[in-house]
């Protein structure tokens, strides 16, 4: 049992966790996550899509051996830092027993120099302490002793908070059409600016712009989006999910000069008096015309719209007829008109909320790896025994600038000889 502990809690069991953490952690980073499986078949090939859904790859922060990695690698840490914890918290006063008990190798020869270091030591803030036999023994820097431990309390953190911002966020789905905007359940807005699925030169680019904004407005962001590029605001991190293709159209009253444009994703019926109107069934990218003047409905142009045309039908007085409409067209009923815009290319969001003390937390848990790492390496503990006779210096690292600042000190000789 004792051999099982100690390989738990030993640092190499801890690293080995920690490089496979990583490296599954920047698998995760570059492999799309939580997405269709055409996605990967359109991505990878239908091979390498299968080996990597087979694996978890496509969920990998939500797969049974990364939180049983995740869970190991706490353990190690919890045995690193807790069971050790007693033994770092005295290790100050056995430093100060070690200064006590260690020979005197730097013998005074004149007493002025005995006055010199215990006045420069106090100058330079070391905490004297007064022994049993007279000694004084001055200390420095024992917060060093807990560098290690915060090391492994700060990854212990990381860990935890990262986690949990990687497994609990709540995911939600919103379309946006350029020009509009949506309001999530806190308040906040996030309009699209703009969206294209081409870049100038032709390029696929599935981009849109957008601007958010917190509930009370005082704070904005306005920032370009792509599949692998989200934008992050506040406790939300906005992906580019998926596009899409939406009709227009613009509904005028002719006799107060009212506008409006409508989108139109799915069926629905646009109507003056819930009788007569028009009711939308489909939206077809391009069209084929027959020699006998009939119309061919293509229903695929590889992404694009080349020759829009809308199948509505409509309603007069209870009466249906089937109409193919073009943009720029337009039907009257009464005093409304209906116009045939050109279709609209919009964006479909990921949205993901994290709650803000999750963020709040795991920016506190780098904050201490950043001051325990400075405990470590530039905060070393350090213990001098001085005596009327002369003065040591115990330290587990090397004191060069001390040992120099008092030689320095003692060459500054004069006076009485000591006794």
């Amino acid at each position: 049992m004792k051999k099982v502990l100690s390989f738990f809690r030993s640092m190499t069991f801890g690293m080995i966790l920690l490089v496979i953490v990583m490296a599954l952690s920047l698998a995760g980073s570059l492999i799309p996550q939580q997405e269709a499986a055409m996605t990967y078949v359109n991505a990878y090939g239908s091979q390498t899509a299968m080996l990597l859904l087979g694996l978890g790859f496509t969920d990998i922060f939500h797969t049974w051996y990364f939180y049983t990695l995740e869970i190991l690698l706490c353990l190690n840490l919890m045995l690193c830092s807790i069971l050790r914890f007693p033994k770092t918290r005295k290790a100050g006063e056995r430093l100060k027993r070690r200064a006590q008990e260690a020979a005197l190798d730097k013998p005074f020869h004149y007493i002025e120099e005995y006055q010199k270091i215990t006045s420069y030591l106090s100058a330079v803030h070391f905490t004297k302490a007064e022994t049993s036999n007279g000694a004084l023994v001055y200390t420095k820097h024992l917060m060093g002793f807990y560098g290690s431990f915060f090391v492994h309390l700060s990854i212990l953190l990381v860990l935890l908070f990262g986690s949990l911002v990687l497994m609990t966020p709540k995911v939600t789905d919103q379309t946006v059409m350029p020009g509009e905007a949506l309001t999530l359940s806190d308040g906040t807005t996030i309009t699209c600016d703009s969206f294209h699925i081409q870049d100038e030169t032709g390029k696929l680019d599935y981009a849109s712009v957008l601007t958010a904004a917190s509930p009370d407005g005082k704070q904005s962001k306005t920032q370009e989006i792509r599949v692998n590029e989200p934008m992050r605001f506040g406790s939300y991190k906005i992906y580019q999910q998926t596009y899409g293709t939406a009709g227009r159209i613009q509904i005028t009253n002719t006799e107060n000069g009212a506008v409006d444009v409508q989108y139109l994703t799915d069926p629905c019926f646009l109507s003056i008096d819930q009788r007569n109107g028009i009711y939308f069934e489909a939206l077809y990218p391009a069209y084929y015309r027959e020699e006998d003047g009939s119309f061919t409905l293509i229903t695929s142009t590889d992404r694009s719209y080349p020759d829009p045309v809308y199948r509505i039908q409509s309603i007069t007085d209870g009466m249906s007829a089937a109409v193919l409409a073009f943009p720029g067209e337009e039907i009257h009923m009464e005093e409304i008109t209906f116009t045939f815009l050109d279709p609209a290319e919009y964006p479909g969001l990921r949205i993901k909320h994290v709650a803000a003390w999750l963020y709040g937390g795991l920016y506190f848990s780098f904050g201490l790896m950043v001051a325990a790492l400075y405990l470590c390496f530039f905060t070393v503990p350090v213990a001098v025994k001085v005596t009327e006779e002369g003065y040591t210096i115990c330290s587990s690292k090397d004191q060069e600038g001390l040992e120099i600042a008092l030689a320095a000190l003692c060459a500054e000789h004069g006076g009485q000889r000591g006794a």
